[in-house]
């Protein structure tokens, strides 16, 4: 007999990131997976051929329920944030889920807030604290002190030392290395396989091996409220 589907409800809409969440859910629950997004009244559903073989459906925001898990369908900090104020009217924090792959894992004196995905075979080390809508993608390694802040996206293979600090709404690239002791700053991008050395500022795009800015960043630059 065929096991009864969950079903899950995405806030915000990226083809591939559905993709993802998918199988992540099937991996876990070890039966079909029904999703539901909801899309911010600024994205488009852009169907690809992966996703046509998923099930899923485009629900009304009059449609959501609160006693059904509930995440983010998509990671990208530029959208995240947006997409969590146009529901924040219906939804507050709490009412979020997180999902995290059996794979990884948490340790026991961490912290970690509402609305995070965490990928396969991710590693959070001793008294790090995540912060709300955090997505860490596969095989990220997060060390042991570290402050992840609301709406990061930690793309796969990133590596963090002790005593790390990434704040609100930034975008840290695959198999970046951030050297113990730094800060970036809220909304900065720190590009594919850069070296981190050094502080970052605010709302900086920075790559390269030293790490370093090469302008401001103009893609996304919010101030956060709740």
């Amino acid at each position: 007999m065929k096991s009864q589907k969950n079903l899950y409800q995405l806030l915000g809409f990226d083809p591939n990131w559905v993709c993802v969440i998918h199988d992540l859910l099937y991996y876990n629950h070890e039966k079909e997976i029904d999703l539901k997004v909801f899309l911010n009244v600024e994205m488009q559903a852009n169907l690809n051929d992966h996703l046509m073989k998923i099930p899923f459906q485009i629900g009304d925001k009059a449609d959501i329920n609160r006693n059904l898990p509930m995440l983010f369908g998509l990671a990208s900090p530029k959208n995240k944030y947006p997409v969590y104020k146009s529901f924040s009217s219906i939804l507050k924090k709490k009412d979020y889920d997180n999902l995290v792959a059996d794979s990884s894992i948490i340790s026991i004196s961490s912290q970690c807030d509402k609305a995070l995905l965490i990928d396969h075979q991710c590693v959070i080390s001793a008294q790090t604290s995540i912060g709300f809508g955090v997505s860490i993608k596969r095989g990220a390694k997060i060390g042991h002190h570290n402050t992840i802040g609301d709406f990061t996206d930690i793309n796969p293979g990133v590596i963090t030392s002790g005593n790390v600090t990434i704040g609100k709404g930034c975008e840290i690239g695959s198999g970046a290395i951030i050297k113990n002791n730094v800060k970036i700053g809220d909304n900065s991008f720190i590009g594919m396989g850069s070296v981190v050395t050094k502080d970052i500022p605010a709302n900086s795009i920075a790559f390269g091996n030293p790490c370093k800015v090469i302008r401001q960043n103009d893609m996304w630059n919010f101030e956060y409220s709740y």
